[in-house]
């Protein structure tokens, strides 16, 4: 994308704003470097890592670090050393990375996308023990980084030691301050002197190392130290000489480490982008949209303008189009709704959320080219018109149908009609070439164009005409106005010069003022209405959520206590049972006893138990009451209004069926006695229960066989299942062509 375009959003602020949190100036290079991409395949990779950290952000704590890049690029260079400083920065950042790698190791089943920094975020205790064990973090190189060391810096202080003793004789002598000016040991050029009056300076035998600015003190190094201090200067060297080797070594063993010490200063810096960008985007509220293939964006905010003040969010759906042409007044928030758009697409396409709902849709567009503001340019000669088509002229060439086209003003610039002819232009233009589209504009004869066109939405930004206050809401399907009369005689414009104004319109744009009045109006009512509708719906769905979370509690406690019940009866029983055991001393009694207890432990147990159900029983299976038809096992099949379900018995609930009719049977009776019954037509429920109440009247005067008319669709299965399962039937068949055929069952009855 281009760096015009970027800079036009203000994409470059928002990496600002995310730099504020960073906490190493490494991580801001990283952040100047990031652009938009526009490779699926990147996107997709960076919002899920992104997602994923987001998650266990408050977990990881990234303290300031330094850049060691350079050092890490030093230590490869031969000869060459690190200072005590760049070791102690290097420490410190190999302690942030092990401390960081611990902490996201612990996340890694949950969150894979984590384990490309853990393949990175390498350990290094080998340098770290190295570094540790050689420099103080105070600043300096410990005497046991070698054995050498060690020994001058025993000689260094035997000699010192030595030097202050003879200076302390000397300004420790009771006429001391006849020739001093004050009784210390100074330090002069690398060399341990006495303040000695110059007026009294030929008094000792020794070196001058100069006087004071008064001329008052001379700096004397007495004969007597002069070779001890020459003694301590070589030592100091041979320390300055075995401090190097020291670095040198340590230096070296970082080099050897140099590519995977890069690798993971590059990760923790990435980790330090991501802590930044969370913390930015807890302070906007973003979330991270859905990846699609339409562009909808629900109450979504400008990224930047929500920081300084109260935004009004704004819904830009682009419905089943492609294109959007958005009128209506200036300082209506046209502007705005066409940056928010732009920058929440190029966040969303460099890994970042944006400040919108998290079911918003983007897609992935492989350029956004904007037309927006003042361009007049002075170094080329150009006028604001010719700057807007230059920039225009150059990206309609490299466009696509993945490209995204913001354009605000458009026609604007010229000559009305010649703006408006152009920008109709453009825009059929884009439409040819299938890109996504979104402008604004205050041309009516775009407008216009954009109404009878199929591939262009219009919209309008809501407006107070009382309070000539933007409302920041767009409404769908309507064209705007700009309001000019309005806005002019709020700003002390004479009465006369609008009303010599309005008659200078035609009669056609008045008529269409009104027209597009009224259209408005309905539309703002009609979407007015459709969010509370939408309102009510997400109201019913929290409702519905809450009333099914209460039945399953309620369902969940029903079998605790159950449970519960059960269990304490049984316990108790085994406390009867322990203290009858423990009463009784004759083996017989205590056997006679023990067996009465557990037949009453079984009739209590019995009693717990629900009935046990049986086939043709109603039962309750997960709110809806049906008839058991079959049991296999510790299995039913239950016929629950026209569906058969098989499930566990221990997930029925025996319950009474009142019919829904109290219409009588029609059977039809020979002598008294039933012969046959029609089912067809009924639902199965009715059927069933007919059928139940058919057989056990027939049993009960001494029928041997009965027709059961059912049909031979889906009824003629159930009802021969259930007669299977009949304790009144003995078996059945298929009735004979002249008996009626596969439409009919002739059923033999049980005697007792």
């Amino acid at each position: 994308m281009r760096d015009f375009d970027l800079e036009k959003l203000e994409y470059n602020k928002v990496k600002e704003k995310i730099k504020d949190f960073c906490k190493s100036r490494a991580t801001l290079s990283f952040i100047d470097q990031l652009r938009p991409k526009t490779s699926k395949e990147e996107v997709i990779r960076d919002l899920e890592l992104s997602k994923e950290f987001f998650k266990i952000a408050e977990r990881i704590n990234v303290y300031p670090f330094e850049d060691i890049r350079e050092s890490i690029k030093k230590s490869t260079i031969k000869d060459s050393y690190l200072s005590v400083d760049e070791l102690i920065d290097l420490l410190k950042v190999l302690r942030l990375v092990k401390d960081i790698r611990k902490e996201i190791g612990t996340f890694l089943r949950d969150y894979p996308n984590l384990q490309r920094f853990i393949r990175k975020l390498h350990q290094f205790s080998n340098i770290e023990n190295l570094i540790d064990t050689s420099i103080d973090i105070r600043g300096f190189v410990k005497d046991t980084a070698s054995a050498e060391l060690s020994q001058i810096r025993i000689r260094k202080k035997s000699v010192e030691k030595e030097i202050h003793s003879r200076l302390d004789f000397i300004i420790s002598q009771p006429d001391a301050h006849n020739y001093l000016s004050d009784r210390l040991i100074t330090y002069r050029n690398g060399r341990y002197t006495i303040p000695v009056k110059t007026s009294q300076v030929k008094k000792f035998v020794g070196i001058v190392h100069g006087t004071s600015s008064s001329g008052y003190t001379t700096y004397l190094e007495p004969q007597s130290v002069v070779e001890l201090n020459n003694q301590l200067i070589e030592l100091k060297h041979k320390e300055e000489e075995e401090i190097k080797k020291v670095l040198k070594r340590i230096t070296s063993y970082i080099g050897s480490e140099a590519y995977k010490l890069l690798e993971a200063f590059e990760a923790l810096i990435s980790i330090d982008y991501l802590k930044a960008l969370y913390s930015f985007s807890m302070l906007i509220d973003a979330k991270f949209p859905t990846l699609g293939e339409k562009i909808f964006l629900k109450n979504a905010k400008h990224p930047l303008l929500v920081l300084i003040k109260d935004v009004t969010p704004i819904n830009i759906d682009f419905h089943d189009k492609k294109g959007i042409v958005l009128t209506g007044p200036n300082t209506g928030g046209k502007t705005v709704a066409l940056k928010t758009l732009g920058l929440c697409m190029c966040m969303f396409q460099s890994g970042m959320p944006i400040p919108a709902d998290e079911d918003s849709i983007l897609p992935i567009l492989s350029q956004i080219y904007v037309d927006i503001g003042d361009e007049q340019s002075i170094e080329q000669s150009l006028s604001t018109f010719s700057a807007h088509v230059s920039n225009i002229s150059e990206f309609l060439k490299n466009s696509n149908s993945d490209t995204l086209v913001l354009i605000d003003e458009l026609g604007a610039g010229t000559d009305p009609t010649d703006g408006s002819a152009l920008g109709i232009g453009i825009l059929e233009y884009l439409k040819n070439k299938n890109m996504w589209v979104f402008a604004t504009t205050h041309h009516t004869p775009i407008k216009l164009y954009a109404v009878n066109s199929n591939y262009y939405l219009t919209a309008t930004v809501s407006f107070n005409k009382e309070t000539l206050e933007p409302l920041y809401h767009i409404v769908y399907g309507s064209v705007g106005e700009s309001m000019a009369f309005e806005v002019a005689k709020r700003f002390g414009m004479p009465e006369e010069v609008i009303d010599i104004a309005r008659r200078q319109l035609p009669e056609e744009a008045m008529n269409y003022a009104q027209a597009r009045e009224s259209l408005t109006l309905y539309i703002e009512e009609y979407q007015q209405k459709l969010k509370e509708v939408e309102d009510l719906k997400q109201e019913l769905q929290k409702l519905k959520a809450q009333e099914e979370k209460i039945l399953s509690d309620m369902e969940r406690q029903k079998e605790e206590i159950i449970k519960a019940i059960i269990k304490s009866t049984q316990e108790h029983m085994e406390s009867i049972l322990a203290d009858i055991d423990r009463a009784i001393s004759s083996a017989k009694e205590r056997q006679r006893l023990k067996n009465l207890v557990k037949e009453k432990k079984k009739e209590i147990q019995q009693l717990l138990k629900e009935e046990e159900i049986k086939v043709g029983d109603w039962v309750e299976f997960m709110g809806s009451v049906g008839r058991v038809i079959e049991i296999k096992d510790s299995k039913a099949s239950v016929i629950i209004g026209n569906v058969k379900v098989f499930t566990e018995l221990s997930q029925l609930k025996r319950t009474e069926k009142i019919p829904t009719s109290e219409e009588k049977l029609t059977i039809e009776v020979r002598g008294g006695i039933p012969l046959e019954i029609n089912l067809t037509g009924l639902t199965i429920d009715e059927a069933l229960y007919k059928l139940d109440f058919f057989l056990e009247e027939s049993y009960k005067t001494g029928s041997k066989s009965v027709k059961v008319i059912h049909g031979t669709g889906e009824l003629k299965k159930i009802i021969q299942d259930y007669l299977s399962n009949s304790k009144y039937v003995v078996f059945y068949r298929s009735a004979y062509p002249k008996e009626g055929g596969l439409a009919a069952s002739i059923v033999y009855l049980r005697k007792d």
